[in-house]
């Protein structure tokens, strides 16, 4: 991708004296400055790492002293990145219908079922979150670290050149806290759950930061729609502080809402779900698994339809849904076999959430494949909440799970914890599915 932009009219507004340079690319860490670019510095020691890759154009706060006929000087230039990044790329989100999900917990899944139900349905989806960046069938891998409104809004001007029609993104609590998506052009923000996740949404955020940052999503963001989580009583508090002229949806499982759900009934395959929305309703059965699961499809299906999707077709995709990586993906082998489930847990209190959550769809008996890890207190967790454990240590991982499948049967879930990868090149869920064919 090729950009051509003049440092006058990139920092108009902001400086009366530029450098009448042309940039071609624009930073905002020293360490990958371009040759002929532009580069966001914060003291000294990274201009001369900028200028000496090759940037053409030093910016800096005006609070900084920076030597140099190529360095600028703007005020508050911290608050200005997202700004400075949309002018740099042409607003590219103002192309795209763009659903930012916020949320302690269930925003990766979140983003997921929007992008991969809209690539389904309505065209090209691209998304930007833990599992990858870019268009939905080729996203990169992201380093959350280096995510920044450059990367974001090249990113994203990269979608309008290929063609791509929306965009689900995972808003971070970082990101919104620093005002790096107040230039986005957000059609729906949606928020999840404000409760606490023991999977990879959050990291290490202080619950109270989460809340805050979300608040941004739904004030300062001025999105054109909302969708709100209001089983949470921070889902009720962002319905009042909504910013003025963004319409507010509803979603929860209990009290008044405009789109609802309940469970009606959870075996090994998955769940049977009723649905009441603005749009219509009715009754859907799912492949997913764990109750929380509910949540996460209604914000999800308020989104679409928000973003125009006919609701026949967002019930369709509710009941068509693929967990996203790592997410308790179900795979369901031959009648009479059990339900493998593939999850990343990766810390004692997260396979404890996803045992438990099994264990309400359970008929039968509970296995678990604990793959990777020496951990005493994830050996505990599995032994308490599984009939049965298969510890894999170095071993042929493929042995161990073609042993507890011989061991399992109808109505059994058998979870196999750890990475996706087989070990020979493959995805987990490939391996897995061999195995139950050659198990039938």
């Amino acid at each position: 991708m090729t950009r051509a932009v003049s440092a006058p009219v990139l920092l108009e507004g902001w400086v009366d004296d530029v450098p009448d340079v042309t940039v071609g690319a624009l930073c905002l860490q020293a360490d990958g400055a371009e040759a002929g670019g532009a580069c966001v510095v914060r003291n000294p020691g990274e201009a001369e790492i900028a200028a000496g890759r090759g940037a053409s154009l030093l910016i800096h706060d005006a609070s900084i002293r920076v030597p140099g006929p190529a360095a600028v000087a703007v005020p508050g230039l911290e608050r200005r990145l997202s700004e400075l990044a949309s002018r740099f790329y042409h607003c590219p989100s103002e192309e795209l219908k763009i659903a930012a999900v916020a949320g302690r917990s269930g925003r990766v899944s979140a983003v997921h079922y929007i992008a991969q139900s809209w690539q389904r349905v309505e065209g090209e989806a691209a998304l930007v979150g833990r599992h990858g960046c870019g268009p939905f069938r080729a996203a990169s891998p992201l380093d959350p670290s280096r995510l920044d409104p450059a990367m974001l809004q090249r990113t994203l001007a990269g979608c309008v050149e290929a063609g791509i029609g929306m965009a689900a993104l995972e808003m971070l609590p970082g990101f919104l806290e620093r005002g790096w998506a107040d230039d986005l052009a957000i059609d729906v923000a949606v928020f999840t759950s404000a409760a606490q996740a023991h999977g990879p949404d959050h990291g290490d955020q202080p619950a109270a930061d989460e809340e805050a940052a979300a608040r941004r999503l739904f004030t300062d963001c001025r999105p054109q729609f909302a969708v709100v989580n209001h089983d949470e009583a921070e889902g009720k508090t962002l319905s009042r502080l909504a910013a003025a002229g963004t319409q507010v949806l509803t979603f929860g499982t209990n009290g008044a809402t405009e789109l609802q759900g309940a469970v009606l009934n959870m075996d090994s395959s998955g769940m049977t779900l009723r649905i009441a929305s603005p749009w219509g309703g009715g009754e859907v059965r799912t492949g997913l698994l764990g109750r929380r699961n509910l949540s996460t499809l209604l914000a999800a299906a308020g989104a679409l339809a928000l973003m125009g999707m006919n609701w026949n077709r967002v019930m369709h995709q509710v009941e068509i849904m693929s967990a996203a990586p790592g997410r308790m993906n179900c795979i369901a082998g031959d009648p009479g076999q059990p339900a493998a489930v593939l999850d990343s847990a990766l810390t004692p209190p997260a396979l404890e959430d996803v045992l438990l959550a099994l264990r309400a769809h359970l008929h039968g008996r509970l296995h678990c494949v604990l793959t990777g890890t020496d951990d005493p207190e994830m050996r505990r967790v599995a032994e308490s909440l599984s009939d049965r454990v298969y510890p894999v240590l170095g071993g042929d991982r493929r042995e161990v799970i073609r042993e507890a499948l011989a061991g399992s049967g109808h109505g059994d879930i058998l979870l196999i914890t750890g990475d996706w990868g087989d070990g020979h090149g493959g995805s987990g869920e490939a391996s897995v599915l061999d195995l139950l064919e050659e198990a039938a």
